[in-house]
């Protein structure tokens, strides 16, 4: 070999032996940490009725004299995140609603009690009083206009709380009444705000 080649040989062991060395040094000083597991999960607003897909009231032939139709059906909040319940309705105006003189209560009854009964519900305030169906549907028509209620003296509903609503329908002792019918379905609406 000759001289340069013994020089440039030379180097390159010197260079590779730095490199390895190097690298061993920079090893002895590594350190790491770590945050694992992370997760992200969003919450729920769940609402249900013991209605179990049946009708409050499917009434015929009713006389003005005839005792007042009182039905009740408990709703029960099951999501996670704290929220206002509204009642409301979007059912169309029907020919009967000007002479059907409705009422609403919250209050509570036994939970062995079945829908549409109200054995043994107690009230605890009068939550709509507006006069006729025809008056409710005209006022209570999506939730920005839904009635509040809250079980007991809260101001939100949480996971669990239920509310039992009694419905007080009365026709009036008007002629102009005879033959019409009315319709009417009611909405409940649980939001987070």
């Amino acid at each position: 070999m000759n001289r340069a080649t013994r020089m440039l040989s030379a180097l390159i062991a010197t260079a590779l032996i730095g490199v390895v060395s190097g690298h061993a040094t920079f090893a002895a000083f590594t350190r790491t940490t770590a945050n694992t597991d992370n997760t992200y999960a969003a919450g729920t607003v769940a609402l249900g009725d013991n209605d179990g897909a049946g009708v409050m009231w499917d009434v015929a032939n009713q006389l003005p004299t005839s005792a007042a139709t009182v039905r009740c059906i408990r709703v029960t909040f099951t999501g996670s995140l704290p929220s206002s319940v509204r009642l409301y309705t979007v059912t169309a105006p029907s020919g009967l609603d000007p002479y059907l003189d409705i009422t609403v209560e919250k209050g509570s009854m036994p939970v062995a009690s079945t829908f549409p009964n109200c054995g043994g519900f107690t009230s605890q305030a009068t939550i709509s009083s507006v006069g006729t169906l025809q008056a409710f549907k005209s006022t209570r028509g999506d939730w920005a206009n839904g009635i509040p209620a809250f079980p007991g003296a809260q101001t939100r509903w949480n996971t669990g709380d239920s509310l039992v609503y009694r419905f007080t329908i009365q026709l009036r002792d008007d002629f102009a009444a005879q033959g019409l019918t009315g319709l009417v379905g009611f909405t409940w609406e649980a939001q987070n705000q």
